[in-house]
C-alpha cells in the first residue's frame, strides 16, 4: 500500500483554511442575532488569541523546518 506524506504547502493551507474560518466564525457570532449571549462575547474575544498562538506555532514550524 502507498504511503503518501502531506508536504509543507499543504499544512500551509491546512492552517490558512482554519484561519479564515475562525475569521468568518468570528463575523458570524458579532451578528445581531447572537449579541445579547454571553458566551458569543467570550468566544469572539478568544478568537484572536487562537489566531497569535496559530502565528507563534507556524512561525516555530518554519524554523524547524529551515535546513540551512
Amino acid at each position: 500500500m502507498l504511503k503518501m506524506t502531506m508536504g509543507n504547502e499543504v499544512k500551509l493551507i491546512i492552517v490558512a483554511i482554519v484561519c479564515a474560518l475562525l475569521l468568518i466564525l468570528g463575523h458570524v457570532l458579532l451578528a445581531k442575532a447572537f449579541a445579547d449571549m454571553a458566551w458569543a462575547e467570550y468566544t469572539t474575544a478568544a478568537i484572536p488569541f487562537v489566531m497569535m498562538a496559530i502565528c507563534g506555532l507556524a512561525i516555530k514550524y518554519a524554523i524547524d523546518q529551515d535546513v540551512d
